[in-house]
């Protein structure tokens, strides 16, 4: 059986404005939008991520504690310090970091979206 990547996807309460802020934020385009019988986003970066973002309630998904999310969306900058400084001037949520490990050599950190979904950040040298 082949299996095929497809992006993840982020449930919205406010579907706009989490539009909004990947695309203000961490620099996502729109590449599709359907607005009509459900709401559904698909969004890309310049490097090839893609995320999709859902209305929660369309999709009859109830987001409690978005901090305890079982899956967790990781990326990879060059600078982590850098990439905190940029977040902090948006006005984003850094959950923790930057932090250096020791002993794989590589920096580290956590911020959350609009509405609180957890990202980890690592370097290029993240193991």
């Amino acid at each position: 059986m082949k299996i095929g990547v497809r992006e993840p996807v982020i449930f919205a309460d406010n579907f706009k404005a989490m539009i909004d802020w990947y695309v203000d934020v961490l620099d996502f385009t729109i590449v599709h939008l359907v607005e009509d019988h459900y709401h559904y986003c698909n969004l890309k970066n310049s490097q090839g991520i893609l995320l999709g973002i859902a209305d929660s309630k369309e999709m009859g998904v109830f987001p409690s504690e978005r901090k305890n999310n079982t899956v967790v969306l990781q990326f990879e900058v060059k600078n982590v310090s850098k990439f905190f400084e940029y977040l902090k001037e948006k006005g984003s949520n850094i959950t923790f970091g930057p932090s250096y490990d020791k002993k794989d050599g590589f920096w580290y950190g956590g911020f959350n979206d609009l509405e609180g979904n957890p990202y980890w950040i690592v370097d290029e040298n993240c193991p």
